[in-house]
């Protein structure tokens, strides 16, 4: 979301507010603390008697005006009490939890117990106990882009044909069949599979052919007919191209939402489905750990991390969605977690 003169003079407004008036500030917090348990509209009288606060309701409706005035909160009737807007949701995530407590863990490691599962669980598994635990969806998305080739080995069947096998770095095994044709022979193509061999192994997939056209001066020199072999295996072999991969739990969530038009609903189950949530989103919440949140839906609430691994593990995103009363806090502590169970399973791969 690109930033507009409104969004500046709000945040120059959210840094006012943030320097000079602390009580504003714990009011907002409790606000929203209780939009997020109720998902309902928040008044004055009801914010006093939650939190015991030593304040008159009159004071805490001049708080909610004014904190309506910076853009923090909105209201959606005349009579009615407050909610959270969009900017305050996200001023509220960056400024006042981003620095959340570690309780999560706990909490899936004891339901996990229970249901005798290990904590080296597989994501699949977590994920599915944390979106049905927490009320959220969540979507882990993967692609090939990262996968590498890791074996390479040539298994004739007759005069006519051959195997290709290969595997990749997940552990993937194709087998590719190789047709012989006018002038190619059996030992040429053995040559050129050594030649791959030394020259191609990890290697994205996705560039392999890219690669074997480079290899075009080498194969000349040891291979007969090189061109040809050479063209079988960027059209045949290795022709990979990049392929997302969304998996996702609890969508029910979403589907039987009462607060969310059937038209989002529709919308977002194409995002989830079949696109990168985390590259849809534009506002970036922390650029140096890739995490990305959207509030900016009527009743529809996202929060996406992509993840880095060391040893090209395919799962690339972790993405929550809930409702607008989505407890950020746990949804952050659940993309942590399911990060901490994807590096443990990458170490037991090692």
């Amino acid at each position: 979301m690109g930033q507009n003169s409104s969004d500046t003079s709000t945040n120059k407004s959210l840094i006012i507010c943030n320097n000079y008036d602390k009580k504003l500030i714990k009011y907002f917090r409790y606000i929203v603390e209780m939009y997020i348990k109720t998902g309902e509209p928040v008044g004055s009288k009801r914010l006093v008697e939650k939190f015991k606060l030593s304040c008159s309701s009159a004071t805490i409706r001049n708080a909610m005006a004014e904190l309506e005035k910076l853009g923090l909160l909105e209201k959606k009737h005349v009579s009615g009490g407050r909610i959270p807007s969009s900017k305050g949701l996200e001023y509220y995530t960056k400024n006042l939890l981003y620095n959340a407590k570690k309780y999560f863990n706990e909490k899936l490691e004891d339901l996990l117990s229970k249901r005798r599962l290990s904590i080296n669980t597989t994501l699949e598994e977590a994920a599915n106990v944390v979106s049905q635990m927490a009320g959220f969806a969540v979507v882990a998305t993967s692609n090939n882009e990262s996968e590498l080739l890791k074996s390479i080995q040539l298994t004739p069947l007759d005069e006519e044909s051959a195997v290709v096998v290969i595997v990749t770095s997940s552990g993937n095994v194709q087998n590719k069949m190789f047709k012989f044709e006018s002038g190619i022979e059996l030992n040429d193509l053995r040559i050129a599979i050594r030649l791959f061999k030394e020259r191609l192994i990890d290697t994205p997939l996705i560039n392999l052919a890219k690669k074997t056209e480079s290899l075009a001066p080498i194969l000349s020199t040891q291979v007969k007919h090189f061109e040809l072999i050479m063209q079988k295996f960027i059209k045949n072999i290795f022709c990979f191209e990049e392929k997302l991969e969304n998996k996702s739990f609890n969508k029910n969530v979403i589907i039987l939402s009462e607060q969310i038009s059937r038209e989002e609903i529709a919308k977002t189950l194409e995002l989830i489905e079949n696109h990168s949530v985390w590259e849809a989103i534009e506002n970036n919440l922390d650029e140096e750990k890739n995490i990305k949140l959207d509030f900016s839906h009527p009743n529809l609430n996202i929060i996406s991390k992509r993840i880095q691994f060391i040893n090209h593990k395919n799962i690339k995103e972790i993405s929550i969605l809930g409702p607008k009363n989505l407890d950020v806090e746990e949804s952050l502590e659940a993309i942590n977690l399911f990060e901490g169970i994807i590096k443990k399973e990458e170490e037991k791969g090692e």
